[in-house]
């Protein structure tokens, strides 16, 4: 039978594969109120040019998806009783934050460009030497360098208000919460693979639900190894504190793209009326 069938009332989803069914059934009641999928039925794969060369709109889709799994999980969809769902979502939850990162190094970046070429354009369709690190503290804080010296040399003849730093950086909170979540993960690879490398070879994650406070980081109640069971309400919650400080951010750094665009756009109406002259 094919999985999802289209047909005169809407459409019709087989639930025939046991590991399954909870899944779909648990999303039964959002189907018949929203509708399956949206009308036309095409997605498409992709980012817009920006100066953060879409790594913010891909964080988002993927915070966003982390949620949808979180909900599942905690919503009972999964077969194991609070196993299953947590290393996808916490995947995809430290995927994001990653993105989020990174999309502010390379907003830095341009912004470091317009101090030498103030029409240097924000519409990113390439970049040569992309930053490859999965630490998420060393990305916070390269970034923070970054446009701490930015904003000490910014050029005010071009654009007369300095943005402001302290709306480009995490609180303190926030940073704790950073620091917390790249300590529980350090590569990225703890939530996407069940082992890890050791000297002598690999070695497996066992399930398990030991029960060791000194083993969940106090701020995010995130577990520093597997088999030890945690709160995942205080470790969501605090997940999406950082989330929201983030996108935060991002607002913020989009609304200077914004600024600055109608001053690059004044002076290159101003070049092309001399120019034709």
């Amino acid at each position: 039978m094919t999985f999802i069938e289209k047909n005169e009332t809407g459409f019709k989803i087989d639930t025939s594969a046991w590991d399954e069914e909870r899944i779909i059934e648990g999303f039964d009641a959002l189907f018949k109120k929203s509708g399956f999928g949206f009308d036309p039925l095409h997605v498409s794969c992709g980012v817009n040019a920006s100066p953060d060369f879409g790594y913010f709109d891909l964080g988002d889709r993927f915070w966003r998806a982390s949620l949808c799994i979180y909900f599942s999980g905690a919503g009972g969809c999964f077969l194991e009783r609070g196993a299953g769902y947590p290393e996808p979502w916490l995947f995809n939850a430290r995927h994001s934050i990653e993105l989020y990162l990174k999309g502010f190094w390379l907003f830095a970046a341009w912004l470091r460009e317009l101090q030498d070429d103030f029409l240097s354009s924000g519409h990113r369709r390439h970049f040569d030497n992309l930053n490859k690190s999965h630490d998420l503290y060393k990305l916070y804080k390269d970034y923070q360098h970054m446009i701490e010296n930015v904003i000490a040399r910014w050029n005010l003849e071009e654009v007369p208000d300095r943005p402001e730093l302290d709306k480009m950086l995490l609180s303190p909170e926030g940073e704790e919460i950073l620091k917390e979540i790249d300590e529980a993960d350090r590569t990225s690879f703890r939530f996407r693979y069940p082992s890890f490398k050791t000297e002598d070879g690999e070695r497996l994650q066992e399930l398990d639900w030991r029960h060791d406070n000194t083993q969940l980081l106090p701020k995010t109640g995130l577990p520093t190894e597997a088999g030890i069971f945690f709160d995942h309400v205080q470790v969501i919650n605090s997940i999406h504190k950082l989330m929201q400080e983030l996108k935060v951010i991002e607002s913020y750094l989009n609304g200077c793209w914004d600024y600055i665009g109608e001053f690059q756009d004044i002076n290159l109406d101003f070049m092309k009326e001399f120019y034709s002259e």
